[in-house]
């Protein structure tokens, strides 16, 4: 989980206390989502979980921080891809190229996916339980945390592979950028199972 920092004291003390009734209103269960909420405002400033009205656009962050971690993720393996099949270290551009189609699989599976457009809970057409919407938050801070990693990893690659690391070292880091991003895929893909059900209820 991302690490928060909070300071009780003061003005301090009214200000989280404002942002504390505000989640209260917003979620309905703030000791539980708390942490996750305040984990993705982190990276999304923006987001504020999925009150009515805000469903769309909450949605539409998380796909796109996706899209932007993953981009940047695979421009710094296809750099290593690149120089490494110039430098003719066929091993190291072969576990970045596998990398770089793992992150293009992930991608596919996102804009695949339910999105606010075609979606009854996105567009406030269907309503959710207050543990449905903190499975979707913690879903939703779980792989922004997860790929967001990965993005970092993929940092270490290229500078690894800048600084003439051992190829073995590389191709470690790749595997481990590849392992993040197929948790990403899966933190991604169990939040649609739960779109799944709401879709599967609204039809009963």
């Amino acid at each position: 989980m991302f690490q928060i920092k909070s300071d009780f004291h003061g003005t301090d003390s009214i200000i989280s206390g404002c942002v504390y009734l505000q989640l209260v209103i917003m979620v309905g269960t703030p000791f539980d989502v708390l942490p996750y909420i305040r984990g993705i405002q982190i990276v999304l400033s923006g987001y504020e979980g999925y009150t009515k009205g805000k469903r769309r656009s909450a949605d539409q962050a998380i796909r796109e921080e996706i899209q932007r971690c993953c981009n940047r993720a695979r421009s710094h393996l296809m750099n290593v891809h690149d120089s490494a099949f110039q430098d003719k270290k066929i091993d190291v551009a072969k576990a970045a190229k596998n990398c770089c189609n793992r992150i293009d699989q992930f991608i596919e599976s996102v804009n695949k996916s339910p999105s606010g457009m075609n979606h009854a809970f996105f567009s406030g057409q269907r309503s959710a339980s207050n543990s449905v919407l903190k499975k979707l938050i913690v879903h939703d801070h779980d792989v922004i945390e997860m790929v967001t990693k990965a993005v970092n990893v993929s940092n270490s690659v290229e500078h690894a592979f800048a600084t003439k690391a051992s190829n073995d070292d590389v191709i470690s880091l790749i595997r481990q950028c590849e392992q993040k991003i197929t948790s990403s895929d899966g933190y991604f893909s169990a939040r649609n199972t739960v779109l799944d059900g709401l879709r599967q209820k609204k039809k009963v």
